[in-house]
C-alpha cells in the first residue's frame, strides 16, 4: 500500500491510509448491542464517549443507532435518527476537524447524518440490501465501508471467495451511483453469517483479500472469534482481539473498528513499528 494513498471523505476530509494503522471507534447509541448496549443511550453519555475515544486516539467515530447483533430487533429510520444525528451534529460542533461516521443501512439515517456532519457511510450490507444508499453517500462526497455480509445469503464456495463475490456486487452499486475508487473501504465482514472457522479463515486469509486492491477495515472488536480457543467472555476479549488486529497489520490491513482505542494504540504502535516500517527516536 502506497504510503500518499488518501481516503476521501464528506466535508472535503482525508485520511492517509497505509503510514500507520487508524483506528475507528466504536460508539453504539442502541439498548441492545452485543457489548455495549444501552451504555450511551444519554446524549451526554455518547458525547462524553466519544470525545474519550478522540482524546485515546481514534481517527474516527463510529456512531450506530441500529443494534447488528445476530437476533437483533430493527428499528425505523426515525428511531435511528433521533438516536445518532444529535450525536453527530453535537460532535461535530466540539470538535470541527474530527472524523465521524455513521453505521447504517438506511438512506433516510445516512442523509441525515451527512447532513448533520458525518463523513463517512459505514453500511454493514454493503449497498446489497439499500441500492439508494449508494446514490446518497455518491450525492454527499461521502466516504464509505462497503461490508460483506453473509446473513443477506451466499453460495457454499469458501469464505474467501465469497467475499470476493459480495465485493464485486458491492461496487458496481457503488461506481454505478457515482462513487469514486478513493471513496472506497472494504470490510469481510467477521462474524456476520459466519462459522468460527470461516472467521479463522479470514483473518489467516487477510494478506490474499487485500490482494483484491482496496484498503480494508478489520472489525474482529469482541466478537466470537476473539472469545477462541477457551470460550472466553466479553470482558475478557481485550488480549484476544489486540492479536488480531497485529494480525492484520502484519498483513497490511488500513483501518481497526474497535471499542478499546487506548490499548489499541499502544498494541498497534509497536506492530506498526515492527510491521510498516520507521525508525525509533534514540
Amino acid at each position: 500500500m502506497s504510503k500518499d494513498l488518501f481516503w476521501k471523505l464528506a466535508g472535503d476530509a482525508k485520511l492517509e491510509l497505509g503510514k500507520r494503522s487508524l483506528l475507528m471507534g466504536i460508539l453504539n447509541v442502541t439498548p441492545d448491542s452485543f457489548s455495549d448496549g444501552g451504555k450511551h443511550l444519554n446524549l451526554e453519555a455518547a458525547l462524553a464517549r466519544g470525545e474519550q475515544m478522540l482524546e485515546e486516539g481514534a481517527d474516527i467515530i463510529d456512531i450506530g443507532g441500529e443494534s447488528t447483533r445476530p437476533g437483533f430487533e430493527p428499528v425505523s429510520a426515525d428511531v435511528e435518527i433521533e438516536r445518532v444525528v444529535p450525536v453527530v451534529r453535537e460532535l461535530r460542533a466540539r470538535r470541527p476537524n474530527c472524523i465521524l461516521s455513521v453505521d447504517t443501512c438506511k438512506p433516510e439515517v445516512a442523509a441525515a447524518s451527512l447532513e448533520a456532519g458525518a463523513n463517512i457511510v459505514n453500511d454493514v450490507n454493503g449497498f446489497l440490501s439499500e441500492t439508494e444508499l449508494a446514490t446518497v453517500s455518491a450525492s454527499f462526497g461521502s466516504g464509505v465501508v462497503l461490508m460483506r455480509n453473509g446473513r443477506l445469503g451466499e453460495g457454499a464456495e469458501p469464505i474467501l471467495d465469497r467475499i470476493r463475490a459480495s465485493w464485486e456486487r458491492s461496487l458496481e452499486l457503488a461506481f454505478d451511483a457515482g462513487l469514486k475508487e478513493a471513496a472506497i473501504v472494504l470490510d469481510p465482514g467477521i462474524g456476520f453469517g459466519t462459522t468460527r472457522q470461516e472467521d479463522l479463515e479470514i483473518l489467516r486469509g487477510l494478506d490474499l483479500l487485500r490482494s483484491f486492491g482496496f484498503p480494508l477495515l478489520l472489525g474482529a472488536s469482541r466478537k466470537r472469534i476473539t472469545a477462541q480457543p477457551t470460550g472466553l467472555p466479553l470482558e475478557l476479549r481485550l488480549e484476544p482481539t489486540l492479536a488480531s488486529s497485529v494480525a492484520g497489520v502484519a498483513a497490511g490491513i488500513e483501518i481497526y473498528r474497535v471499542h478499546d482505542v487506548a490499548a489499541h494504540v499502544r498494541a498497534l504502535g509497536l506492530a506498526d513499528l515492527i510491521y510498516r516500517g520507521g525508525d525509533l527516536d534514540e
